[in-house]
């Protein structure tokens, strides 16, 4: 995907990253709290990573479907999948003058 192509793409690459790590991040935390037996607070947290990043997601997957030329469901599910991490970044790592 052409980040450069949509209104605000640097914005909308940064809100896409920081919600996949975030994403990422809650899922591992879930995880290790389901695995490790831990306390309940890890997991809480890691359900309010996974909330938020999902929540970016969507909301980038929204702003962005017309890219994909596709229904919402589907950038939704390109971008879950990490598809546009790379290109996302190549977005975010051009310095503009």
């Amino acid at each position: 995907m052409d980040w450069a192509r949509v209104a605000n793409g640097r914005l909308l690459a940064a809100a896409y990253a920081v919600g996949f790590v975030a994403w990422l991040v809650g899922v591992v935390l879930i995880l290790v709290g389901q695995f490790a037996g831990g306390s309940i607070v890890g997991t809480v947290v890691g359900i309010g990573f996974f909330a938020v990043g999902q929540a970016l997601i969507s909301v980038v997957a929204l702003a962005v479907r017309g890219s994909f030329q596709s229904s919402f469901s589907q950038a939704w599910q390109r971008l879950s999948m990490g598809l546009e991490l790379s290109s996302a970044a190549r977005a975010l790592a051009v310095r503009r003058v």
